[in-house]
């Protein structure tokens, strides 16, 4: 057989001699593997007759490919990820956690008139979603959201609490079954989490007015009176919701403070004019395994305010303070208050308190708990010059969380409200509700 009859077969022999031995002799000796740029070395040749020429180049493929075999063995073409430090949690989902949970509430008006819609029973259900990602060495996203099915019950009377079910949302934008976006933040911790920066889409009430016996509407309290204090003019959109920033200082076991800013509209438009902030110090009360927090905070919403007196003039803000504290007695017992003050001449009332008490473990029954509250919020006088109104709101609840499983709870509630929005002229209304919680 003559050379020139087989070029398929000797161009494939120089090309798979010259890659195969390279590779070979740079994995089995250690040597330099050359790159991009750099000159290879060429493959040592031996002179041979033309009539065996053929017969050594088959023989050298035969070498080169089991050199290739075993370099392949030693060296595996496709290497098997390994988790590591370097990917993002949102890769290795080590790090991720995706929690939620979903509320079914039915409530129902006792002696509320005709003209407010009668004595009826709503409900609504909502699905709330918690995404949590530490994307770096103290470095957290967090992304929480929720669904709502049903306007719950709504047609009462005008109220100084804004209503008797502080899970439904305002879906101005929508309707109640659209997801609703709460937060989408990245906060970042230094020193032991001394220093916090949290900053994005934030609902300033998950930092400030905190309490361990009123403060959430899916496990303790359903008014918002209770739920958190009613005389701050939080900013935001009509949820309290919008971007901003909370800056965190906890130097010592006993003391923290807090420092907020945001939006005062939550539209995401001239973000740094007519903005809302805060500034709250607390003091940690610790005796054991018990605790008690004592809070104080001083606000102010610098967005244009329309005056109770003259809707024309629009150039005025608000702003206040408040005080709230809760007290563990026993690991069954403890009491909460809040009380606050804003301005009353651009708000229909310029006070409220509110006061209530928490008892756990009830005798065979270790982790039901039972909460009880009353509260008031005080008409402002230029409220009552326009509205001819002169009384104060009173309310009052009672609620019982029995823990059915793990997770999954049953709550009937009862609320009591007396002179509905500071009009002393409409009934007392009794709102009876029941809840189902489940946690996941």
């Amino acid at each position: 057989m003559k050379l020139h009859a087989c070029p398929i077969l000797f161009i494939t022999a120089i090309f798979v001699g010259f890659w195969g031995s390279t590779d070979s002799r740079a994995a089995d000796e250690g040597a330099h593997t050359p790159t991009l740029g750099e000159h290879r070395q060429p493959v040592e040749k031996h002179t041979h007759p033309v009539g065996s020429h053929i017969h050594e180049e088959l023989r050298q493929i035969k070498l080169w490919l089991a050199e290739i075999e075993r370099d392949s063995e030693r060296r595996p073409l496709f290497k098997e990820a390994e988790p590591s430090e370097e990917l993002f949690p949102l890769q290795t989902s080590r790090k991720t956690q995706l929690n939620g949970g979903m509320t079914l509430i039915i409530q129902g008006a006792l002696n509320n008139e005709i003209q407010f819609g009668g004595d009826r029973t709503d409900g609504n259900l909502s699905l709330d979603m918690i995404l949590s990602s530490e994307i770096r060495d103290g470095g957290l996203l967090i992304i929480r959201g929720d669904f709502m099915r049903g306007e719950g019950l709504t047609r009462l009377p005008s109220l100084f609490a804004g209503g008797v079910n502080a899970d439904i949302e305002d879906f101005s934008t929508g309707a109640p079954d659209t997801f609703h976006l709460i937060e989408a933040l990245y906060e970042q911790t230094w020193d032991s989490e001394t220093f916090r920066l949290s900053i994005g889409q934030i609902d300033l009430t998950s930092y400030f007015d905190q309490n361990q016996f009123a403060n959430s509407e899916t496990f303790q309290f359903l008014s918002p009176a209770f739920g958190n204090n009613i005389a701050v003019a939080w900013g935001g959109d009509a949820n309290g919701y919008g971007p901003g920033l909370v800056l965190h200082a906890h130097p010592v076991r006993e003391f923290e403070i807090n420092i907020g800013f945001f939006e005062g509209d939550g539209n995401y438009k001239d973000v740094f004019d007519q903005g809302f902030w805060i500034v709250e110090v607390e003091y940690e009360l610790y005796s054991g395994d018990l605790e008690g927090h004592y809070r104080l905070n001083y606000w102010s919403n610098e967005s244009n305010h329309a005056t109770l007196l003259n809707p024309a003039v629009t150039l005025t803000k608000n702003h206040g303070m408040g005080l709230s504290f809760d007290q563990a007695f026993t690991e069954h017992f403890g009491v909460w208050g809040r009380f606050g003050l804003q301005d009353g001449a651009v708000a229909k009332y310029d006070r409220h308190a509110s006061i209530g008490l928490e008892l756990k473990g009830l005798p065979g029954r270790s982790e039901d708990v039972l909460g009880i509250a009353v509260g008031q919020t005080w008409i402002s006088d230029d409220y009552k010059t326009v509205s001819g109104f002169s009384s104060n709101e009173y309310l009052g609840e009672v609620y019982y969380n029995v823990s059915v499983g793990d997770g999954f709870y049953i709550t009937p509630d009862f609320q009591y409200i007396s002179n509905p929005g500071g009009n002393a002229a409409i009934n007392p209304i009794s709102i009876y509700g029941i809840r189902g919680q489940l946690d996941f």
